[in-house]
């Protein structure tokens, strides 16, 4: 209890001290009146245990090392990316390009394939008038074969006849009177 009492004792005797014009006074609050003491405890804990120190300061050498090497596979991971960057923006330029050219060509197939079928239109346009036109010329070619066929048995015919006045007319030799209206 005397505790007790000595702690409340402490703490009314604070607090009359700090309520001058609402600030503290020159009194160092508790936490940096026991720094000394916990110092003193660090600097005894490392004397004692050198060999844990050595063993940090390793630890802390090698941790140095890894930092470094880790930098230096950054820089280089950083290198990496900007070519890959650079060989990126060059497989997209090339892929623009290409893309027009695809578009190009596209668009002169298209333009092939329609004057081919306006060709193709024509052409059947002709061939249908040509169609008729043929037609005619064959039944005209027909008819003149018959044509033909009748002056051959005409033909024949007259050959025949003549034949047979040959035999009935004079022989070339003997003369001929001249008619009148020669002369």
């Amino acid at each position: 209890m005397k505790m007790t009492t000595k702690c409340r004792e402490r703490r009314s005797k604070d607090a009359r001290q700090k309520t001058e014009n609402g600030k503290c006074t020159a009194r160092p609050p508790s936490v940096l009146r026991s720094l000394p003491s916990v110092l003193c405890f660090l600097v005894l804990l490392a004397g004692c245990d050198k060999k844990a120190v050595e063993q940090a300061q390793q630890e802390a050498r090698e941790a140095k090392t890894a930092v470094q090497q880790l930098k230096h596979n950054l820089a280089l991971a950083e290198k990496e990316i900007d070519n890959a960057k650079a060989e990126l923006a060059v497989v997209k330029q090339s892929r623009d390009e290409l893309q027009e050219q695809v578009k190009e060509a596209n668009e002169e197939r298209d333009q092939a394939l329609e004057l081919a079928q306006k060709a193709q239109d024509a052409a059947l346009a002709r061939s249908g008038g040509q169609t008729s036109v043929t037609a005619a010329l064959q039944q005209q070619i027909a008819e003149l074969n018959a044509l033909v066929a009748e002056q051959e048995k005409l033909i024949e015919q007259l050959k025949a006849g003549a034949e047979g006045a040959a035999e009935s007319v004079p022989p070339a030799d003997e003369a001929v009177p001249p008619e009148p209206n020669d002369g």
